[in-house]
């Protein structure tokens, strides 16, 4: 049960005609964080720093379309893309009377969120880009489309445990716990009985189909906002050449470089949620 202060619910949000879950968290009113996930992850992962900012925010965190409790799309090409987010995103601002907020968005999630800051920059007050960029290397982009290829099912959640430890390893989970409660938020049970991985087996699809193309220095360089870049050490997606041509566009960047993790920090231990707090002071 949730401690005062620390409230968190569930709410469901038809955004540009899909039923989208969104984690809630903190009290109408206060500064506004919006918080969104990865390419196949969950709401849920940001559970950990938003119980940490409760107290002082008012924290959106979706499940993007095709994902989680979110419904699935009906055209895949072209509503599996960050612009179609990025729609979705501005009109939860505007369902929850929203003017600005600051943005947290996990590799896939800071994309939307430079594509909101784009086409309505008066909505984002400052953003944290979480271990991506506008350019991402070949290799680890290979890496992903391995990873997300195929619909495997699991027989049990130890079996969704074991196998994302081993395709998670970069986000530096601390403990146990942490690893249970991602595999199973992360699994979905099937008519069959056994289990699959809590998103739209297509969103991959379009993935691979599309992300050889991506490039995002237009939209990066157009940012006016205060920008933090969050680097994981490790990282093989965002490494350290891509962070200094990043360094290079916008010297104003605040570069926050995270040790023991790679692609992408889970936000989860006390000095990546310190250095948090300090990106939403800036």
């Amino acid at each position: 049960m949730p401690t005062p202060g620390r409230r968190v619910r569930d709410v469901f949000v038809k955004l540009c005609g899909y039923e989208t879950r969104i984690r809630q968290w903190g009290t109408p009113g206060k500064p506004v964080i919006v918080m969104v996930h990865g390419l196949a992850r969950l709401s849920t992962d940001f559970d950990i720093l938003a119980r940490e900012l409760t107290d002082d925010y008012f924290i959106l965190c979706p499940d993007i379309v095709g994902r989680g409790y979110s419904a699935w799309a009906q055209n895949p090409d072209e509503e599996y893309v960050p612009g179609f987010y990025a729609a979705q995103m501005i009109e939860m601002l505007d369902h929850f009377n929203i003017d600005h907020c600051s943005w947290i968005g996990t590799s896939m999630g800071g994309i939307i969120g430079m594509v909101v800051a784009d086409v309505a920059p008066k909505r984002i007050d400052r953003i944290l880009l979480n271990d991506i960029g506008p350019e991402l290397a070949q290799d680890a982009v290979d890496r992903i489309k391995a990873y997300v290829g195929g619909t495997p099912e699991f027989a049990s959640i130890a079996e969704i445990d074991a196998i994302m430890r081993v395709i998670y390893a970069p986000f530096g989970l601390e403990n146990d716990a942490e690893w249970a409660e991602l595999a199973m938020y992360s699994a979905r049970r099937l008519p069959n009985g056994k289990y699959a991985m809590h998103y739209d087996p297509r969103v991959m699809e379009v993935f691979r189909d599309q992300i050889d193309d991506y490039d995002g220095w237009d939209i990066f360089n157009r940012l006016s906002c205060p920008l933090t870049m969050f680097s994981g050490v490790q990282s093989d997606l965002v490494p350290e050449p891509i962070v200094k041509k990043m360094q290079a566009a916008k010297p104003e960047m605040h570069l926050v470089s995270l040790e023991n993790c790679g692609h992408a920090p889970y936000l989860n231990t006390r000095g990546q949620v310190e250095s948090v707090k300090i990106f939403l002071k800036s």
